[in-house]
């Protein structure tokens, strides 16, 4: 299955905006049936990003907890031994092909939907 990714740091968002904007979309992308995303939620270098990573990763704990997605990680934790990175690659083989992973940025994240 292809890989969807989302940005919601480039538009200068608050950080509520940012995590409305992944709620909707991502209850989109459910209802299409995909089973993997990625979130370009920045880091921090211009200051807000790293208020969105932040409370991006609370949601997702949070609804990792509801049963709402299937599970989550940063992409600075993709590693061989990251069981959320051997399941993302079971669901979508296009992740091998993403540069983001391997370079471990921390900028975003996968979410298994």
């Amino acid at each position: 299955m292809k890989l969807i990714t989302i940005d919601i740091k480039s538009d200068r968002q608050t950080v509520s905006e940012a995590i409305a904007q992944f709620l909707l979309e991502l209850e989109s992308y459910k209802k299409g049936g995909y089973k993997v995303m990625k979130v370009i939620h920045g880091y921090g270098s211009h200051g807000v990003g790293g208020a969105i990573k932040k409370e991006l990763l609370k949601k997702c704990e949070e609804l990792k907890r509801r049963k709402i997605i299937e599970d989550y990680t940063c992409c600075d934790r993709w590693t061989p031994k990251n069981i959320v990175r051997k399941i993302a690659i079971n669901y979508c083989p296009d992740l091998l092909a993403d540069s983001d992973l391997y370079l471990l940025n921390s900028g975003c994240s996968i979410i298994i939907i």
